[in-house]
C-alpha cells in the first residue's frame, strides 16, 4: 500500500472579514502546502488567539514539524500589555502574530502608496482607503484591484517590525504582513529547488 505525504499546512486565524476574504486568495491548488483560513467568533485579540490555539488542536497541527499558524489581529482597540502578553505566548508556542497598527487596511493603502504615519484610528484609516477604493466595504473582495501592487505594498510593510515586545506610542502605522508573504515564498522555493 503507497503511504501519502500530508501536505504542510498554513493555518490563518483572522479577526474580521477583510482580512479573511484576502487571506482566503492563498489557498492555491498544485501546492505542497495548504492554506486554512478561519474567522475568529471573537475579535478581542485574546480570544483570537485562544481560538488559534484551539484550531491548532482540532486540525492535528505539528507547528514543529512543517506546519504553521498565524493570528491576524489589528492593535486598534487592545491594550500594549495585552499585545506584548501574547507576543511571548506565541513565540513559546510557535504561532506567528501579524499585528496592524491601527487596522489590516493600512496595508490595502500601501498598496497605493498611500501615507499611512498619520492615520491614528480605524476611522481615518477607513476615510483614507476611499480616496483609493471608492466605497470600500470591508466584505467585499479586493483581490484583483490589489494584485497587481502587491509586491510594492509588501515591500513598504517590512518597515513595521515586531520584536519581543511592541510599544504602540512609538511603532509606525503598518503591519507585519510581510512576514506570512516570506513563508509562502519560502515554500514556493523549495518546491521549486526539488
Amino acid at each position: 500500500m503507497a503511504k501519502y505525504q500530508l501536505r504542510p499546512k498554513i493555518l490563518v486565524i483572522t479577526e474580521g472579514y477583510t482580512e479573511r476574504n484576502y487571506f482566503n486568495k492563498f489557498r492555491e491548488r498544485d501546492t505542497d502546502y495548504e492554506v486554512i483560513v478561519r474567522k475568529s467568533p471573537d475579535n478581542t485579540a485574546k480570544k483570537i488567539f485562544r481560538f488559534c490555539v484551539q484550531m491548532i488542536k482540532e486540525l492535528g497541527l505539528d507547528l514543529k514539524n512543517g506546519d504553521s499558524a498565524y493570528c491576524v489581529f489589528d492593535a486598534d482597540y487592545t491594550k500594549e500589555e495585552i499585545l506584548n502578553n501574547l507576543l511571548k505566548e506565541s513565540k513559546a508556542k510557535g504561532i506567528h502574530i501579524i499585528l496592524s497598527k491601527p487596522c489590516f487596511e493600512v496595508f490595502y493603502i500601501l498598496h497605493f502608496n498611500g501615507d499611512i504615519d498619520s492615520l491614528a484610528i480605524p476611522k481615518d484609516v477607513k476615510k483614507e482607503i476611499s480616496n483609493f477604493i471608492p466605497e470600500y466595504s470591508e466584505s467585499t473582495d479586493y483581490w484583483e484591484k490589489l494584485l497587481p501592487k502587491q509586491s510594492n505594498a509588501v515591500r513598504l510593510s517590512r518597515r513595521f517590525v515586531l520584536g519581543d515586545t511592541i510599544d504602540l506610542k512609538r511603532c509606525c502605522n503598518g503591519s507585519n504582513i510581510y512576514e506570512f508573504f516570506d513563508e509562502i515564498e519560502r515554500r514556493k522555493s523549495s518546491r521549486k529547488a526539488e
